[in-house]
Parts: C-alpha cells; structure tokens; sequence
C-alpha cells in the first residue's frame, strides 16, 4: 500500500512538470529604437563609403567640435555604440562634403546633445579655430553661427576663412546624430536642407522598428 501511494504521488508531480523551453532572460537592446547595424543607413545616398581629406586636429581644443571631423567631438561625447561616415562631392565638384553618424543606446538625449553644440557655438563665436588636414595642410577659421533657419532637431554653424568656407550641421534625433560638413572655396553651401534630410532618415528608420 506504501508503494502505491508512493506511486501516486511520483505520478502527480509528473503529471504537474511543465517543460520551459527557454527560461534564459533576453535583455532588452542597448540600441533602441535605431540599432547598431543600422548605422550604415543612416549616411545619405550620395556617400561613396570613403572619407575625404578630414580635419584631424582643431584648437583650441575648447571649440575643436566645430571643426574636428577625425573623432568628432560632438559625435564621441555621448559615447556611441556604432559609428560610421563617407564622403561625397556636389556634381561640379566645388564642394566636398562628409557625413558622420552614430547610433546611441536608448537612453541618448537628443535636446542634450543638441545644447552642447549651441552653447559651443556661441562660446567659440568670433575665435581663431587652426585645423589641420590629413594631408598636413592648415586652415584658420572664423566661427560664425549660422545663417537662416534650420529645422528643429538641428543646429548649424559656418567656419570662414580666406580661401577655404565650411557650412556644418549637427542632427539628433531617438537615438542617432549626424554631422555634416560641406567645405568649398565659396562658403555658403544650403546645410539646412541636408539637415532636413538626415532627420527625415532617422525618423524613418526609427518608425520602422518601432
């Protein structure tokens, strides 16, 4: 009789055993709503997936954001998980323009980021900024902000000098940024639309994987 109570329970708690295929956690993606593998797309169609010749170094070093486009600045300050860029020239060649981005976790804070170029901006307003080229040749640069609007979501800033003018911009929105310089000898190259533009890439791909 013991036995088969015995029995009795052994085939109760079996008949109560229910398998878990998968009992491991899945944590949530650092990189959200944009991922990491993403942030190829975040870079203009017009990109030829090679860089120009950057701006490796800018000083002071207080305001090298505005021209640094080796290890951007305002692209590295909030750490990002993936990063990429490219270079591409208008279609009569007088401008030459390169594109970095980045994806951020998904706790990135756009308004944040956007500030820090702002407040950049207008401290370095007016300063000598000396940049150095990859090529060894350097440019000394007033930093001007920009002219006209720019949409919301974007800040955009001129550096001028007597022979060589860069127009910029810096875009942040979810969790990605782009920065874009266009550099020619006469300056004055329409930012705003690109900028228009890398917002409208980020916002499409953030809807996408929503």
């Amino acid at each position: 009789m013991a036995v088969a109570a015995v029995g009795v329970v052994v085939a109760l708690v079996v008949g109560c055993t229910r398998n878990v295929d998968d009992a491991t956690p899945r944590p949530a993606p650092l990189a959200a709503p944009i991922t990491e593998i993403q942030v190829v797309d975040l870079l203009s169609p017009n990109v030829l997936g090679e860089d120009g010749n950057l701006f490796v170094t800018a000083e002071p070093e207080s305001c090298s954001g505005l021209g640094r486009e080796v290890d951007p600045p305002f692209i590295d300050a909030h750490r990002p998980l993936a990063t990429d860029g490219g270079h591409w020239t208008t279609d009569d060649g007088t401008v030459f323009l390169e594109e970095m981005v980045a994806v951020y976790r998904f706790d990135f804070d756009p308004v944040a980021a956007l500030d820090d170029v702002r407040k950049a901006i207008e401290t370095c307003h007016g300063t000598a900024l000396t940049v150095t080229t990859m090529m060894g040749r350097t440019f000394v640069f007033d930093v001007l902000p920009g002219t006209g609007d720019s949409p919301q979501g974007s800040v955009v800033w001129s550096l001028r000098a007597v022979d060589w003018n860069c127009d910029n911009t810096f875009v942040a929105a979810h969790n990605a940024a782009i920065e874009i310089t266009a550099c020619g000898a006469a300056g004055g190259f329409d930012v705003a639309s690109l900028a228009e533009e890398a917002l409208q890439r980020i916002e499409a791909m953030a809807n996408t994987t929503a």
